[in-house]
């Protein structure tokens, strides 16, 4: 008999909150871009790699017609921050798709930034049939068979809203329409026993910003969508993304856009959920406007989206989640990668895990989530009091499962 080993566990937190709202003037108004990357002009396709933080100071953005501009992740997979002095003019497209199910065996698709990676898939064996894993984020969608069209099949990913059809193993809804914080959608889940049948990449997240003015015009559009799960697999998809827009003044009839998948065949079969759009915008309407501008611009699908005079991008004071310790290592709160674990050989399987809560000012539930690569979720739900003592912890007694890399992740709703 082959002894017991514990490998690597990876360690992630993150917090779905609600926040305060604010509204302002155009007068007063900023997008809080330093304009320290200078003017970006997209004449051709371009890919930016994303600072650590995912914010990217410019002092005007300019994406032409037929051109795209994407992004590579950073370490942490922020979303995009997008912020400008200056205007926005897209005439073409800004992408945060998500990525394909199986890139390679035993993957699921990639999240786009600021959203979570899709499951992978299972293997068979002579004697035995590997579950795939469950879709990373508090919507993933879990593991399960394979087949087309199958609605008892792997699940798929949830966001704004859960798939349209009816699979028990689908992710359920998250997130604020406000998109305060900015978070990206979900990933689906792996099919069992195939390792070339791994989940769908969530939609990445964006925010553009600026102090005066954004235009999307007809030709122009901001792509979110999820990846798909592999053509014969096709249930399992991630869910779309999150687009939000804030200026003063939000203008054109270009698209935003935050379907999962890719594909517009048998979408109600294929389809994960809807991702999120919100436009914050002063002045919807000018009458006086020479140019005859209004926001007229497409939501699709269009139930996803809010509009609204929510005129802040980062929130002063941000409620936060953080893993600070785990299996008796310490974590610095606020830690710039992810941070892995590996316990000894003949560690108890059962170890402690405790989270940090700050600035909530209430009594906080959360769940804890340890995702194996194989398998569902393990799932501790409790609460933390962060009311008169700010920053409070609590100290979940998890019980890791042998011989699988674990992906822990702490999220509240």
């Amino acid at each position: 008999m082959k002894n017991p080993v514990h490998p690597v566990r990876r360690l992630t937190a993150a917090a779905l909150i609600s926040a305060a709202v604010f509204e302002a003037s155009a007068a007063n108004f900023s997008s809080g871009s330093t304009g320290a990357d200078g003017p970006l002009n997209v004449t051709s396709n371009t890919v930016v790699q994303l600072p650590a933080d995912g914010v990217l100071n410019y002092t005007t953005i300019t994406v032409g017609v037929s051109n795209s501009l994407t992004f590579k992740r950073n370490v942490l997979n922020t979303p995009v921050y997008l912020l400008a002095t200056g205007d926005v003019v897209i005439d073409g497209s800004i992408n945060v798709n998500g990525g394909t199910g199986s890139v390679a065996p035993l993957s699921g698709g990639l999240g786009g930034p600021g959203g979570f990676d899709g499951g992978a898939g299972g293997f068979t064996s002579a004697d035995n049939v590997l579950p795939g894993g469950a879709g990373m984020g508090p919507g993933g969608g879990l593991p399960g068979p394979g087949g087309n069209y199958n609605f008892n099949g792997a699940g798929a990913g949830a966001y704004g809203a859960r798939p349209p059809a009816a699979n028990a193993l689908d992710g359920v809804a998250y997130g604020s329409r406000l998109l305060i914080p900015l978070v990206g959608g979900s990933g689906g889940g792996g099919v069992n026993g195939d390792p070339n049948r791994g989940g769908g990449g969530g939609g990445g997240a964006v925010l553009v910003a600026s102090n005066t003015r954004i235009t999307v015009s007809s030709t122009g559009s901001i792509v979110a969508r999820s990846g798909e799960a592999v053509e014969v697999s096709r249930y399992n998809s991630g869910s779309g993304g999150a687009v939000r827009l804030v200026a003063p003044r939000v203008y054109g009839t270009g698209t935003l856009d935050v379907r999962s998948t890719t594909s517009t065949v048998n979408d109600q079969f294929r389809s994960g959920g809807a991702g999120r759009i919100r436009v914050d915008s002063i002045f919807k309407v000018e009458p006086t406007n020479p140019a005859g501008e209004n926001l007229s611009l497409v939501f699709v699908p269009s139930p996803s989206a809010s509009v609204g005079s929510t005129m802040i991008v980062f929130p002063p004071s941000v409620p936060s989640l953080s893993i600070v310790s785990a299996a008796g290592q310490a974590i610095a709160e606020g830690a710039l990668a992810p941070v892995q674990v590996q316990l000894p050989f003949g560690s108890n399987t059962n170890q402690l895990i405790t989270v940090r809560a700050r600035n909530f000012g209430a009594d906080v539930p959360i769940r804890v989530s340890l995702i194996p690569a194989n398998g569902d979720p393990i799932s501790y739900d409790t609460n933390i009091v962060n009311t008169a003592v700010n920053p409070a912890e609590v100290t979940v007694n998890a019980g890791f499962p042998l011989n699988a890399l674990v992906n822990v992740q702490v999220w509240t709703r």
